[in-house]
Order: C-alpha cells, then sequence, then structure tokens
C-alpha cells in the first residue's frame, strides 16, 4: 500500500488560528490596516520590493499588536483541553 507523499492537515486548527489572527488583527487602528494592507498588496509581501520606510512602517504596525496576547489565544485555540498557568481572555474577567 503505497503511503501519501504529505501529512494530514489539521484543517480544524488551521481555522482556529485564522479566526484569532483576524480577531487581533481587527484591533488595530483603520488606518494602520490600510497602511500595512496597501504596502504588502503592491510589494507582494517581498521585503526586497519594500522601501525602507516601507518596512519600518511595516515593524512598527507589527508592534502595536499585544503579542502576549495573541499568543495566550493562539495556545488556547490550539488546546482542547485548559492548559494550567493560561488563562483565557474570557477566564480573566476583563
Amino acid at each position: 500500500m503505497k503511503r501519501p507523499r504529505f501529512k494530514a492537515v489539521p484543517w480544524l486548527l488551521v481555522l482556529a488560528a485564522i479566526r484569532v489572527l483576524y480577531e487581533h488583527w481587527q484591533r488595530v487602528e483603520e488606518r494602520d490596516r490600510r497602511r500595512a494592507a496597501d504596502i504588502l498588496k503592491r510589494t507582494r509581501g517581498m521585503p526586497h520590493k519594500m522601501s525602507q520606510r516601507e518596512r519600518r512602517d511595516i515593524v512598527d504596525i507589527a508592534k502595536r499588536l499585544d503579542h502576549y496576547a495573541l499568543g495566550r489565544d493562539l495556545a488556547n485555540a490550539a488546546t482542547p483541553f485548559p492548559t494550567p498557568g493560561l488563562k483565557s481572555r474570557k477566564s480573566s474577567g476583563r
């Protein structure tokens, strides 16, 4: 019996991660989201096609994301059971 050359992709995890990333992206100001989208569309996401100013803008926008909360929410989305010491946004009472 032949084995497939690729592994199965856990699509539910991929979709959960996309949902979390989308929610966090929506927390960024509209102006910044539009600026990042314009840069990434024009350069097709290739850093060598970006000017120094555009690279700096992308980095500045990325720094505005709450990386701790993003990591926490991605971990919560990826685990089917509660992780000790990892508080979700819902359970922390915020």
